[in-house]
């Protein structure tokens, strides 16, 4: 047994779909009208709370906020001094540029329900100009990094020719194989790779780098370069204030444990911080078990295959991690996907998938995992799971759900996508998600109920083969799990929660309002603002790291060839006086780079 809620495919795949629910958005998005509203924050919306646990609770409070959501107006409360002592916000129009709140707790019903607009990254089409510029760039990319090979071989003058393998060997990569890492990669790769000597906090120090040979190969310098930092995952600041929260308790486990175990799980590789670790992970999601694993990559691509294999069908998301992909590849089960993050688009293929069987057997499926992220960390798009758990259910299959990028950066509490959206864990087979980006360690988790992870102990490799998570890590992550559950007896992570939603919303709402392409949702803490021309990725990298901002840029094959593009990451640690400056020297990068390309076709 390896999925073990009772219930299998349905041979009939009619039936009647459940009725869809809707829901109120923040659709409306405006930029500041003058600089000197810049001062002015966001009255937070209160949202019920509770005592028990929040799972219990999550069907009552979607039904409040459903009933509340045609009922309330936004509110703004302004910073100035004249209105501090005012009790209530007045209500604005919802045509006024102050009716963009920061959307307390929300949650999402699916793609219809919401306008179009840059909230939903997909609906925004590259303009005619940015597709013949990108297109045209690479065109003149590959046709002189040709000529440049031509000539080297000509000559026998080339930077590359060391690499050509003695006579009497065969080369380890054709021509073609690598002439986009040789005559693309190689002139901007100054742009990734940049070593961090400082904690990835809010700000961080960065080591320049000289090259001899065209950027084939980096060599360190003694100098260095204090940035802001936005491209880390440090959604909750833990690396801001790790020196307060979460030292005291993480510093003593190497005093018995050490750093390391040097051996599996299934061997001595599990330690009483391990067994803690687990269970605090699956009181949290609100599970009956959980299992943790020393890589973040690995818990996908080694659970995966353990689940479904020969005689299974995946169902997985088009914009899906490359760990899923990964795993899904090693596990034998035949792959198939869906338009992403379209819950009718699953609907199709699934019914088509049940209706037609097994490939020449025509014989039914031994399990259908379906696949899905909470926040697609290329897109910034968070996951329609209310739609898709709706058609899950209707046929019976498996629910896999990753959350490396929503555990702890949504809800109200920080508890996921699940709480995010209003859906109980119990609808979700399978809850993945890592430690890297909210709670500031490294490694994973796979949750769900308890017959499951037993299983998975003695047949993932990840469990039996992998060497287990640090002691040390494990302290860390049950630390900062304490923190944002509150069980340190502060109120720290339920700042740190607030904090990323209203520094992510009003970066967002900034980029947006300066005519930027930004793709994905509201309360997601990845913003990727749209570069589209390859000329574009190296400039903006270049300039912004010159301006003191360190940015993630990405690019084929990371994207689609004309949708490069740089990819925010918004942190709790940082203050609005830094969310501020950044959005000023992006300003700049936008009218440098000509970035405009919603308000002009040329940018």
């Amino acid at each position: 047994m390896v999925l073990t809620r009772g219930k299998k495919a349905k041979s009939d795949a009619g039936g009647a779909a459940p009725s869809p629910s809707t829901t109120s958005t923040n659709g409306h998005k405006f930029r500041r009208a003058s600089s000197s509203s810049s001062d002015a924050t966001v009255a937070p919306v209160k949202t019920p709370k509770s005592s028990r646990s929040p799972f219990a609770e999550i069907k009552r409070l979607t039904s409040f906020r459903r009933s509340k959501a045609s009922e309330a107006e936004p509110a703004v409360e302004t910073a100035s001094t004249s209105s501090s002592s005012s009790s209530s916000s007045p209500s604005v129009s919802p045509l006024s540029p102050l009716a963009v709140l920061d959307r307390p707790f929300s949650t999402v019903e699916g793609l219809e329900d919401h306008p179009m607009s840059y909230e939903r990254g997909h609906e925004i089409p590259i303009t005619w100009f940015a597709a013949i510029s990108t297109y045209f760039g690479y065109a003149v990319l590959i046709l002189f990094g040709h000529i440049r090979d031509f000539f080297g071989r000509l000559f026998g003058v080339s930077r590359y020719l060391a690499t050509q393998p003695p006579p009497g060997y065969a080369p380890l990569l054709k021509d073609w194989e690598n002439f986009y890492t040789r005559r693309l990669y190689h002139r901007i790769r100054d742009c990734w790779e940049r070593p961090v000597c400082s904690a990835p906090g809010g700000r961080i120090t960065v080591v320049e780098r000289d090259s001899p040979d065209g950027n084939k190969t980096m060599v360190l310098t003694e100098r260095t370069r204090e940035c802001m930092n936005l491209g880390s995952y440090n959604y909750l600041g833990f690396a801001d204030d790790w020196q307060t929260s979460c030292k005291a308790e993480v510093m003593p486990t190497l005093d018995t444990l050490n750093s390391c175990l040097c051996s599996a799980r299934m061997d001595l590789g599990t330690s009483k911080a391990h067994v803690e670790l687990e269970e605090l992970v699956a009181r949290y999601v609100g599970k009956e078990a959980a299992l943790v694993y020393n890589m973040g990559f690995g818990t996908n691509s080694t659970t995966i295959p353990a689940l479904v294999g020969k005689g299974s069908l995946i169902l997985s998301d088009t914009m899906n991690h490359s760990s899923i992909v990964a795993g899904s590849r090693a596990s034998g089960a035949m792959v198939r996907t869906f338009v992403h993050n379209n819950a009718k688009s699953l609907e199709r293929v699934l019914r088509d998938a049940i209706a037609g069987g097994m490939p020449r057997t025509r014989r039914p499926w031994k399990k259908i995992l379906v696949m899905v992220e909470g926040i697609y960390s290329m897109e910034g798009e968070i996951c329609d799971l209310k739609g898709i758990v709706e058609v899950v259910k209707k046929f019976g299959a498996y629910l896999y759900v990753d959350e490396a990028h929503s555990i702890g950066a949504l809800g109200e509490t920080g508890r996921g996508i699940c709480e995010y959206a209003g859906v109980d864990p119990k609808d979700v087979d399978v809850m993945m998600g890592t430690f890297t980006k909210s709670f500031g360690g490294m490694g994973g988790y796979v949750a769900g109920d308890r017959k499951m992870i037993q299983y998975l102990r003695r047949a993932s490799a990840g469990s039996m083969y992998h060497n287990s998570l640090s002691p040390v890590v494990c302290k860390q992550v049950h630390q900062a799990l304490r923190v944002i559950m509150g069980e340190d007896g502060t109120m720290t992570g339920r700042r740190k929660i607030e904090a990323l939603r209203n520094n992510s919303n009003h970066m967002r709402r900034e980029l947006v309002r300066m005519g930027c392409h930004v793709y994905g949702d509201y309360d997601s803490p990845i913003i990727p603002v749209m570069l589209y021309n390859p000329t574009k990725i190296a400039a903006f990298s270049r300039e912004a790291f010159a301006r003191g901002l360190a940015v993630v840029v990405v690019g084929f094959p990371a994207t689609p060839i004309v949708l490069s593009r740089t990819r925010i990451c918004v942190s709790a640690g940082h203050t609005r006086e830094e969310i501020e400056r950044a959005l000023n020297v992006i300003e700049e990068l936008v009218d440098l780079l000509r970035l405009r390309y919603a308000k002009r076709a040329m940018g």
